[in-house]
This record gives structure tokens, sequence and C-alpha cells, in this order.
């Protein structure tokens, strides 16, 4: 998982209406869509600061696969616009491949995938506000949301952050929406000790799913 932002003190404001948030930036206002749905996406445009650059590149660099997780089952895309048709961030998440370990619990585990923030638009309270509308679902209340953090997604230069200190960020991020770091042996986390995973659990998550979680985060699988 990657996170490209840092938060600030800014305000938003809702249109319920439309169902967006109007969030006020230095740079104008950025209209938060929590919840895209399939279609959403013709005729937008990526912000020149998602992108490649020297030495990471944005994890979703066309629009088709925004289109693609919004398709899915319980596929989320959140997006943060402006002059109504540039990307300027986004959110994304949806359930673990079958092919990963944590597919194991169903549709217990749900992936917060990617929070990317254009360079352009950083420390200006976006992420805070993608990961809130996420969290706030009623839907997530049922399921153990989880992050994983790869440190070689991460944009340093961008942020002019070692790694200690980008890792020491994202999880006081995570943890102001409920994360907690958990230990794991899942190969991918544990290649390096750097890496970071994190996981919500919702207040309506069984204590049998809650101990399957655990055991699972060592490869025991409950049968």
């Amino acid at each position: 998982m990657r996170l490209l932002t840092e938060p600030s003190q800014r305000e938003n404001s809702r249109d319920d209406e439309k169902g967006t948030i109007t969030l006020d930036t230095p740079k104008g206002p950025v209209l938060i869509y929590p919840q895209c749905t399939p279609g959403f996406f013709r005729e937008l445009r990526l912000d020149s600061g998602l992108g490649h650059f020297s030495h990471y590149s944005s994890i979703i660099q066309k629009l088709e696969v925004f289109e693609k997780i919004a398709s899915g089952k319980d596929g989320r895309v959140s997006l943060g616009l402006v002059e109504d048709k540039v990307v300027v961030a986004y959110g994304v998440g949806y359930y673990p491949d079958s092919t990963e370990r944590w597919s194991r619990l169903g549709d217990l585990m749900y992936e917060v995938a990617a929070i990317e923030v254009s360079r352009h638009y950083r420390n200006m309270k976006i992420a805070d506000v993608l990961l809130a509308e996420m969290v706030n679902d009623e839907l997530f209340e049922e399921k153990i949301l989880y992050m994983n953090g790869y440190s070689w997604h991460w944009d340093l230069d961008g942020k002019g952050l070692t790694m200690i200190q980008y890792r020491k960020m994202m999880m006081n991020f995570f943890r102001k929406h409920g994360f907690q770091e958990y230990y794991t042996n899942e190969p991918n986390i544990a290649i390096r000790e750097e890496n970071l995973f994190m996981a919500r659990i919702g207040s309506k998550v069984s204590p049998e799913d809650q101990q399957r979680f655990r055991n699972l985060r060592f490869g025991i699988v409950n049968r």
C-alpha cells in the first residue's frame, strides 16, 4: 500500500445532495467523491503529479483500472478532482486476490490497496478525507480492513524522508483512523524489516473471526 501525502488542518464541507465533499485548499477547492460508480471515469484525466518519476511510479496510471475496481464486488474508488475532470488523488479498496494469504478468510478481509495524492496537492488533508470516508462506511464494521505497506512503493524523494521516517508517517496516519500494526510472517511483508502491515478490526467482527485472523497472520488456517 502506498501513502503519498500527510495531513494538515484544512476545512471541508459536504454537499449532501451530490454526496461530494468540498475540501478548501491553498490551490482552490478539491472535490472528493467518496464512492465512484462504474462509468464515472469517462473523460477524466490524471494530474501530472501522478505518474512516472525517477524512483517510483504511481500504482494506477490508467483510468481503466478505476473502472475495473469499481465494477468488482464492493469495489471502492474514491477520487479527489479539480476542474471537474482532473484526478489529483485517489483511494482504492477491494477484496484480496485468490492467490493472496488473506483471501483464505473470504470476504472478512478487505484491502485498502492504495491512497495516493499528486505531488502537486500534498499536505492538504486530502488523504485524511479519502480514508475517513472509507472507514466510516457501515459495511466495514463487519470486516477487517488491512493495508500492506511495501517500502519499494514509497516516494522517499518526493517527501524528502528516509524509510524509517516514511514508515513512522504511515503508522501515525493510519492509527488516526483506527488501524493498528500487526506482526505477520506473510512473505511480502517479512522480506524487509521496514515493511508494514496494519489492520482495523470492525466492531461487528466476532471473537472467532478475530482468532482466525490472528492465526492466519502466521500462516495457520482454521478448518
